[in-house]
Formats: C-alpha cells, sequence, structure tokens
C-alpha cells in the first residue's frame, strides 16, 4: 500500500509497470510473480481497518483444505456495505479480539473460528474431516471449539459443528479400503478417526479394546521412515496394518482380525 506519496508519481509508477494496482488504495511493487500470500494479505488490506482472512480462504492458508487456492475471504468488523471485486467480505458487528490472529503477516481467525464460520456451508462429513485437520495439524480440541462458539453464541452451524466434533470419518482410499474388507467377510466395523484417550486414531473397536492402525507409505519422506513407523506401532498395543495388507494380503488380514476379535 502506497502511504503518503504523491498521487502525480504514483501515476508515472503505474504507467511504467513499477507498480501494479492490486485493490483500490492496494498496490504491489517489484516483480509480478503469482502469490496466494500476497493475494490475501491485498484483500485484506483493501477491506479495511480490522478487516482479517477468514472462511476457506483461511482454512486453506493453515493447511485445513487442499487443492487449487481458493478467492480470498475477509471478514470486516462493520455492518457497512463495504465491497471490493475479486473479494468474498463477511461483515459482522464485532470479531472477538480472541478469534483473532497474525500469520506471517496476515491478520487471521483462529482455527476453531474457522471451524465454526465454514459450519453451515458443509455437510456433517466436511465439517467431520475439517476437524480432524484441525485436530492433527493444530493440536484444536473440542473444548476449545467449545470456547469459540461460547464467544459466538448467534453464529449458525454450531449444532452442525458439535454433531461433526463426535463423528466417524475415514480420511483416505485406504480406510475405505479396509471397512470394505470388513464388510465383504462380515466382520463388526469400529469407529474411525476418534480420540481415543488424548490420541486420534483411525480404527477403534471399543468393545474388544481394538486398534487398528492403517500406515500408508506415501505419508512418509522415506521407505526407512515407513518400516520404522510400522514397527513403532506393532511395538504398541495397536495393531499396524498397510496398503499390502488391505489390498493385496486381504485374507490373512481378515484371519489375524477374526481371531483378536474373539478376544
Amino acid at each position: 500500500m502506497a502511504v503518503g506519496v504523491d498521487p502525480n508519481r504514483i501515476r508515472r509508477w503505474l504507467a511504467d509497470g513499477r507498480l501494479r494496482r492490486v485493490h483500490r488504495g492496494v498496490f504491489a511493487v517489484g516483480h509480478a510473480a503469482p502469490s496466494v500470500d500476497a493475494d490475501f494479505i491485498a484483500a485484506v488490506l483493501a477491506c479495511g481497518k480490522g478487516a482479517v482472512l477468514s472462511h476457506r480462504a483461511a482454512a486453506y492458508k493453515l493447511g485445513l483444505v487442499r487443492g487449487m487456492a481458493p478467492a480470498p475471504e475477509v471478514t470486516v468488523p462493520t455492518t457497512a456495505d463495504r465491497r471490493r471485486p475479486g473479494v468474498v467480505i463477511h461483515r459482522v458487528r464485532e470479531l472477538h479480539v480472541l478469534d483473532v490472529s497474525i500469520l506471517d503477516g496476515i491478520p487471521i481467525t483462529i482455527v476453531p473460528r474457522i471451524v465454526l464460520d465454514l459450519a453451515p456451508a458443509s455437510t456433517t462429513k466436511e465439517l467431520t474431516r475439517l476437524c480432524h485437520e484441525a485436530w492433527v495439524r493444530h493440536g484444536v480440541t473440542a473444548r476449545q471449539v467449545e470456547a469459540c462458539i461460547a464467544r459466538n453464541p448467534r453464529k449458525p452451524g454450531a449444532a452442525k459443528l458439535r454433531r461433526a466434533l463426535g463423528s466417524d470419518v475415514t480420511l483416505s482410499a485406504l480406510e475405505d479400503g479396509f471397512l470394505a474388507l470388513l464388510r465383504t467377510h462380515g466382520l463388526p466395523l469400529p469407529r474411525t478417526n476418534i480420540d481415543q484417550q488424548g490420541d486420534k486414531v483411525d480404527c477403534h473397536w471399543p468393545e474388544h479394546d481394538l486398534t487398528v492402525e492403517l500406515v500408508s507409505y506415501r505419508y512418509h519422506a522415506t521407505r526407512h521412515a515407513f518400516e520404522l513407523d510400522v514397527a513403532r506401532r506393532r511395538r504398541s498395543d495397536h495393531v499396524a496394518y498397510t496398503y499390502g495388507d488391505v489390498f493385496e494380503r486381504g485374507e490373512a488380514t481378515i484371519a489375524e482380525l477374526r481371531r483378536r476379535l474373539r478376544r
């Protein structure tokens, strides 16, 4: 943003390409390489005092959602009709100070507020995945989400969010394949991706006190790291299965599970 600069000089810089207008009153200086962060901070600056990155854009910035970068979404603490082309603006009467943080120089809503903001437009499954990512990536607990709901009692979607916090969800093709294998052989289905004594576990049968972790090589940097993780899990009281155990050695996996589920 150009502050205290002669407007004629700004016009000259725009003309010779040294300056690029991003939004009204917001300019980019230097190279024109695309940057998601630059787009986000420009949108926040364009929306004025108190504006913060929020909703799906904030979720993307914090790694809660994947895929292509969404359009900038900004929450502003005002009821005034403030519009900026290319920016989705959410107006609120007040934005609680505890719901705002700073990340890489960008004012942004905190994770519990992000999931609360996204709750009304999300399915229960989408919201459950979002809560899972919030826990795995940022350690966000149900208590923290409840505290955010309490700070924002008029926000819609709270009931749906509470249901999502305690719901089961599958997060990968490996997990879906494992459940399909169980169904094919008539074995009881476990709870999936739930909190078990402070730890998120892939599959758990409460009535059998059995926990299964499904380990995928694609999420490990090297084969050595993958093998070490499998060995560590097998030393615990959890049973670990890999892609090969599910899709290539399913009969042996089912035989082992039958023995464990009969205990």
